[in-house]
């Protein structure tokens, strides 16, 4: 059974009793590992000045959550919540290390599609210059909601054990930071 559970039979193995496994043998977290690297590196790449330093922040996270195994509980958030909590530290942890993060980094989408053409490059350049000044004039909270959200595609309950708030504060976090953002957006194409 080990075997299946390293191999990839992630879809019939739910989080908690992968975790449970992972306890007694670490190698089973290799379906974790494999489940989440690539949401957790999508979430880290909005974070991060570059994909290598996303990549080395990801690995990270994966070996400070293998470190910490014992101490993950469940207790209703799951681990997502909880992997990607370490995630958001280390990206913090990271950060206070740095210059400032740049939000404009929101903008990456698919590192692998070919060269835009100039026009197109010309266009979502002087998008992602307008959407990183407005991403500044939201709150911190705001911002990390919607890269959680947007760029990881968690939940409201799951953002809301990340950020370590209730998910009514976390949605209204969302609502603020959206309608901030399309109240500009609604206002220049006037």
């Amino acid at each position: 059974m080990q075997e299946a559970l390293v191999a990839g039979s992630s879809a019939t193995v739910d989080d908690d009793t992968a975790v449970r496994r992972a306890m007694t043998d670490r190698a089973a977290f290799a379906m974790l590992y494999l489940r989440y690297r690539d949401p957790v590196f999508r979430y880290l790449l909005r974070r991060a000045a570059s994909a290598d330093e996303a990549a080395d922040l990801t690995a990270t996270t994966f070996e400070r959550a293998i470190g910490r195994l014992p101490s993950y509980r469940g207790e209703g958030n799951g681990f997502a919540a909880w992997l990607f909590r370490i995630a958001r530290n280390t990206a913090i942890d990271h950060a206070r290390r740095q210059p400032r993060w740049r939000p404009l980094d929101l903008l990456r989408h698919d590192r692998a599609s070919p060269e835009p053409s100039p026009e197109r490059f010309v266009l979502d350049r002087e998008a992602g210059v307008r959407l990183g000044m407005e991403l500044r004039e939201l709150t911190e909270i705001q911002r990390e909601c919607l890269v959680l959200r947007y760029a990881s595609d968690l939940t409201v309950r799951e953002i809301a054990a990340v950020i370590g708030k209730s998910e009514a504060a976390t949605q209204k976090q969302l609502n603020r930071g959206l309608a901030r953002l399309k109240e500009v957006y609604r206002g220049e194409s006037r």
